[in-house]
């Protein structure tokens, strides 16, 4: 099977020209291969690509909904390495998501999108990774993918503090600057575990359990006919085998859960033995009665309530303390809503953000720059220099009037803010979430 790709009309030929060369110097194990190039019946330009599959990594962490620290190692290690290799060749990939990796019938995963990559330099040295932002945007993006699929490895108790500390460095952007990033990466990767083979679906064949175990009928006690004392020490639910428990402790769990439905059965079925006697008519008396109880209560709960109330506006002493405190509202430190270009959220943001430095107002900057964030980060930091006795420089104001856009990249995008005669002016990362446009990070001018 091959894998057919045809380009809209306002697509350029150079275009479809750098993408074809992006994919060829990319050509490797874990990426989408070109067979060939053709054309439609219209001279529409066609790729004709490999056939990988359907079921890309957002559809397996929408089914699944969990995964074993192995699998997790299995997704995330290819990734690393042919993302190592495009570098290598001078290729930034671009559109690094859970939508653009794709899974063949093995369980590897490839990238499978090259319509934004762009052409950098080849064979480029640390240096010039670390100050390239194409490759720098491409790492920090298969960072958050890679935390994505951490998120999901939330059932093994023994590997979640490793887990929990391998996100935290994912998240720090300063990481994905340094020469080793790849070495490092894998290095966490491999602390959690084993790699073990991906499963697209939940319901499987537990470890330890044949298919014919499962295909066997369960009797009344809430036993499977046939079982045997070596049948019952496996695991015998999905739930259960994602545990990773020893045999034993699997087998005990699983007579225990048996005896807890034979117990359940019999207690229902005493139930009913005991209420088939009672008629009808003494039934909606009870159920009548229930409710004129619940009524009851709740007009008694809403009258103590307003007379509470009364007893709170009635007492000069608590009324003056309330009204004569300065108490914030949210709609203080809340930004309005922005617009959905960036050249015209960046003026809001840029006097939100003076705002909330003149006024030290660490509440307000949440709603600028995203919690964990490098500019977050250093406006805190600089607002407890100014609490400790310091002065506000000038030069941390910026003027969103002289801002100019020079680079857009997917949802970001990069602002310079200064005067003509400074050598090197501000520049202003903004990128786009779900809350809209948010101040990222930010350089101050030479």
């Amino acid at each position: 099977m091959r894998c057919i790709k045809q380009f809209h009309e306002g697509v350029s030929v150079a275009q479809i020209l750098a993408e074809v060369v992006c994919h060829a110097r990319s050509n490797g194990e874990h990426v989408v291969r070109i067979d060939d190039l053709a054309a439609s019946l219209d001279d529409a330009p066609l790729l004709i690509l490999n056939w990988i599959g359907s079921d890309t990594l957002r559809r397996l962490l929408r089914e699944r909904g969990s995964l074993r620290p192995g699998e997790a190692i299995t997704i995330i290690a290819p990734l690393i390495s042919a993302l190592g290799r495009a570098h290598h060749a001078g290729v930034a990939i671009g559109d690094v998501s859970v939508d653009s990796v794709a899974f063949d019938e093995n369980g590897c995963p490839y990238f499978t999108e090259f319509g934004f990559a762009q052409l950098r330099a080849t064979n480029p040295t640390p240096a010039t990774i670390q100050l390239d932002e194409a490759f720098q945007e491409d790492r920090r993006r298969l960072a958050a993918l890679s935390l994505g699929v951490l998120d999901a490895v939330n059932n093994n108790r023994e590997k979640l503090r490793t887990v929990r500390e391998f996100g935290e460095w994912l998240g720090d952007d300063s990481n994905t600057q340094a020469h080793d990033w790849a070495q490092e990466v894998e290095r966490r990767l491999f602390s959690i575990g084993p790699p073990e083979p991906l499963r697209f679906s939940s319901e499987v064949v537990g470890a330890g359990e044949s298919p014919s175990t499962i295909s066997r009928p369960i009797t009344a006690d809430g036993s499977r006919g046939g079982d045997t004392a070596a049948g019952a020490g496996a695991p015998s639910s999905e739930a259960r085998s994602l545990l990773a428990l020893p045999p034993w402790l699997d087998g005990q769990l699983a007579e225990t859960a048996r005896e807890l439905r034979r117990r359940s059965v019999q207690f229902v079925g005493t139930i009913v033995t005991w209420c088939r006697p009672v008629r009808a008519r003494q039934w909606a008396i009870a159920v009548g009665g229930l409710v004129c109880v619940v009524a009851a209560a709740s007009i008694l709960a809403i009258e103590a309530a307003a007379e509470g109330d009364e007893t709170l506006a009635a007492s000069p002493v608590l009324a003056k303390t309330i009204d004569d405190e300065a108490i914030p509202t949210t709609e203080e430190v809340q930004l309005p809503r922005l617009p959905p270009e960036a050249e015209q959220a960046l003026p809001l943001l840029i006097d939100a953000r003076n705002r909330c430095l003149r006024d030290l107002s660490v509440v307000c900057l949440e709603e600028v720059s995203p919690v964990g964030t490098p500019a977050y980060a250093d406006d805190i930091a600089l607002i407890d220099a100014v609490l400790a006795g310091g002065e506000l420089p000038s030069v941390m104001l910026f003027d969103a009037a002289t801002a100019v856009e020079t680079q857009r990249l997917g949802d970001s995008a990069v602002f310079e803010i200064g005067a003509a005669e400074t050598s090197k002016p501000a520049s202003v990362l903004l990128v786009k979430g779900e809350a809209g446009w948010r101040i990222r990070s930010y350089s101050l001018p030479d």
